[in-house]
């Protein structure tokens, strides 16, 4: 009973994981609703931390690389996908998506909320102007209108993206107090 149904059968939810998370890999940033997005995030997770633990094998154990690989596959169902997370194929000198985050663990994905509670009107913006989101995807410059019917209409629209590499921590010897005498 647990995770959302989406109104949706099984088999259908299954496949809009993995439709979402392919997309997400493949263009690092999408536009779904907030419902879908918490749903998938978890997978998502799942399936960077697997490519991770396959390639710390990549070199020692070859068969537990292949077989994280596999695992990776069966979930996504992408052979493009999976050769950009592991960093196969034409990513081989770029690196995949795995080796961004090996320092990282966990928080792989963000949700930045659209907002859109009077008439598709983001957040601090005026009633009567029509934001535009502009994103580019697949080499195209894109815009999303924020216009809604009736209150609360983007409300649940967001924002899904990768997050960029790892988190950069300072050293304590980098860290100054400030002393402050009184």
């Amino acid at each position: 009973m647990r995770g959302r149904h989406l109104s949706r059968t099984a088999a259908h939810r299954k496949a809009l994981r993995q439709n979402i998370v392919n997309s997400l890999f493949t263009y690092g940033r999408i536009i779904t609703t907030l419902e879908k997005a918490k749903e998938t995030r978890s997978f998502a997770e799942k399936v960077i931390t697997t490519a991770k633990k396959g390639l710390l094998k990549k070199n020692a154990d070859k068969p537990g690389y292949v077989h994280c690989y596999r695992q990776v596959l069966a979930k996504l169902r992408n052979v493009d996908v999976a050769r950009k997370l592991f960093g196969e194929g034409q990513w081989r000198e770029t690196g995949g998506l795995a080796q961004r985050y090996m320092d990282r663990n966990g928080g792989y994905t963000r949700i930045l909320k659209l907002s859109g509670t009077r008439l598709g009107v983001l957040s601090g913006g005026s009633v009567g102007k029509i934001p535009e989101l502009e994103y580019n995807m697949e080499g195209r410059d894109r815009k999303l209108r924020l216009l809604g019917r009736r209150l609360n209409d983007n409300a649940s629209r967001v924002i899904f993206e990768l997050v960029e590499g790892a988190v950069e921590t300072q050293s304590a010897e980098e860290i100054k107090p400030e002393v402050t005498t009184a």
